[in-house]
């Protein structure tokens, strides 16, 4: 996702899951400059002002260091636990198959608590063919909740690229639903469930502004519409969060719900099937014991959790 404006509403969502939720570019931090020198041209490591850690380029199957940032404390302390960022990103690997990860040219190590998130995306390219996936390292110690925020911000990449949108349109001469980095194409997904789904309610959502006691109204009024709370911040967020309750729960849904059926929708394609068993052959199955594991979280439990709080604590700082 992107780095834009930031809603106060967005904010105060944000608690919606501890640690479950995903990115926008609403609640993104500013966007890192892609430049592959170790220093801010004066010969100095820049300073992580916004958390920042360490940041990778990313080379098929490894990460090589870009950059380490001028920091000190715990951050410190992050910063030379290399064998956690290895760990991280073992994981990022088990959900992002090598054929996506020519998108995602760059990962960053940092420190949650200063945005108040557990992970992000944004763009590196303005065509939105590269892109950055950072993950806090102070917020992964839940293994679960990692990789649910990791699914999250891949489920924003794999909607928001390059095949997706084309950022030569402006919104003004685009026809299609537009997320904010460019047009949707017609038979994108995003614009695929905008069309079904958000449509007949979108004039409604966009009167809410800032309001967040509004913004809640909206959600219990169309509850049966989204997987969770936080599916209800846009649709960029909803079909993330789709997209990971599409791969975490275990069950293909019967689609009474139009929170189903938005699930449906992903079963519809042939890739989004393929990726799905992918992430869950990486991550349920353990392949000595026959059994599964608990590497997935229940997507229903972490439902049940999401509510409008006061705390930014959601995984993303997206350029969305």
């Amino acid at each position: 996702m992107r780095i834009t404006k930031t809603s106060f509403w967005i904010l105060k969502i944000f608690i919606i899951s501890i640690l479950v939720l995903g990115c926008s570019r609403e609640n993104a931090i500013e966007k890192i400059n892609d430049t592959v020198e170790n220093t801010d041209g004066t010969g100095n490591q820049p300073t992580g002002q916004n958390g920042e850690i360490t940041l990778y380029r990313v080379n098929g199957e490894t990460i090589e260091k870009v950059r380490d940032y001028n920091v000190s404390g715990q951050d410190l302390v992050y910063q030379k636990d290399v064998a956690k960022h290895q760990e991280i990103w073992g994981l990022v690997k088990k959900i992002v198959p090598l054929s996506h990860r020519s998108k995602m040219t760059e990962f960053m190590i940092y420190n949650g608590e200063t945005s108040g998130s557990a992970g992000y995306v944004f763009e590196v390219k303005r065509d939105l063919s590269a892109w950055q996936m950072g993950i806090a390292i102070n917020f992964s110690n839940n293994r679960r909740e990692l990789v649910y925020t990791i699914i999250h911000e891949f489920g924003h990449i794999l909607t928001l690229n390059d095949t997706q949108l084309n950022a030569s349109i402006s919104q003004s001469t685009c026809s299609n639903y537009y997320p904010g980095e460019g047009c949707s194409n017609s038979n994108s997904y995003i614009n695929k469930s905008y069309q079904r789904y958000w449509s007949d309610i979108w004039s409604e959502f966009q009167q809410i502004g800032n309001n967040q006691s509004a913004h809640q109204q909206f959600y219990e009024r169309y509850q049966n519409r989204f997987v969770t709370n936080y599916a209800a911040t846009n649709p960029g967020e909803d079909i993330a969060e789709v997209f990971a309750t599409f791969v975490t729960q275990r069950n293909k849904p019967s689609g009474s719900t139009i929170a189903e059926k938005k699930i449906l929708l992903m079963y519809e394609h042939s890739e989004l099937v393929e990726l799905r068993n992918y992430i869950r052959g990486n991550s349920v199955t353990n392949r000595l014991k026959g059994t599964e594991s608990d590497f997935l979280p229940e997507p229903g439990s972490w439902k049940q959790a999401k509510t409008i709080g006061n705390i930014n604590h959601s995984h993303c700082k997206v350029r969305h």
